[in-house]
């Protein structure tokens, strides 16, 4: 049985894993000054988050369309069964459209809502390809992703309050994140939830509350350090958590979909507990 794994761009996941794994992933939409945009096709994430302090206006997002999706889905007709995961439904439409394109397939292609973003999400993407290289059964694959899916926890550290508020993300909001915009608030994303663990008043205090936060995890089977424009402190936090990895170990820049929303400057863990 061919079995092919189909993702969204916030998985983030490197384009390593996505050649490798034959993975195919569909670009959301960043919209800049009315000009639509394909996330990690037409602009570079660096480019995107040097630019984005002096917009005069926040860029918005959108999800691909159920178009998008079926001509993905057409695109992998020689595949047994495809399976489509996605961003939390709680947090974006894109798992919806995909939803509503694989209508058309029936039970050939199955949908999963990751309950997460980035790569909380990317890490089930990977398993999952991974597991579909192997040639095992849908039954064996889709039970790899649920098991890593069960382990992910998801931490954030924002170094501003500007962005979300800006961007109106009710989700983010209803957190009970503090008002001051000087805040520094670390989350937990968990099933689509923005949970807050903590908030401090200096850079410092929060980045080494959040390895301590993921060092209490125990061993770790992966993690993945990603950042929006802040690369250096991205390596010094890996560097510290990596002894307590025994698998791979991986820093990713943001998709602009989600630095948007969290503006520059920004850090979070994904790790696959033991």
């Amino acid at each position: 049985m061919t079995i092919k794994i189909v993702a969204d761009s916030t998985a983030d996941v490197p384009a390593e894993f996505v050649a490798l794994l034959d993975l195919t992933v569909i670009p959301c939409a960043l919209i800049i000054g009315g000009r639509s945009l394909r996330d990690g096709v037409d602009i570079a994430r660096a480019d995107f988050y040097a630019r984005l302090p002096s917009l005069p206006d926040l860029p918005t997002t959108a999800a691909p369309s159920a178009g998008a999706f079926e001509a993905a889905y057409d695109s992998l007709a020689g595949a047994d069964h495809i399976i489509s995961i996605h961003a939390a439904a709680a947090l974006s439409g894109i798992y919806n459209a995909a939803r509503l394109a694989a209508e058309k397939y029936g039970p050939r292609v199955t949908v999963i809502d990751s309950g997460q973003i980035s790569m909380g999400l990317g890490w089930q993407v990977i398993v999952g390809g991974e597991a579909a290289a192997a040639g095992q059964t849908l039954d064996a694959v889709r039970a790899a992703i649920d098991s890593v899916r069960r382990r992910i926890r998801l931490y954030a550290l924002l170094n501003t309050l500007d962005y979300v508020r800006r961007s109106g993300r009710v989700s983010w909001l209803r957190a009970g994140l503090g008002s001051a915009l000087q805040i520094k608030p670390t989350m937990e994303l968990a099933e689509g939830q923005v949970i807050k663990i903590a908030e401090t008043r200096t850079w410092r205090k929060a980045f080494a509350g959040l390895a301590s936060l993921v060092q209490s995890l125990g061993p770790l089977e992966r993690l993945a350090v990603m950042h929006s424009n802040l690369a250096s402190e991205a390596e010094a936090l890996l560097e510290r958590l990596a002894g307590a990895v025994s698998g791979e170990k991986l820093i990713v820049e943001a998709t602009t979909v989600v630095g948007t929303h969290v503006g520059p400057g920004a850090v979070a863990v994904a790790a696959v507990t033991k």
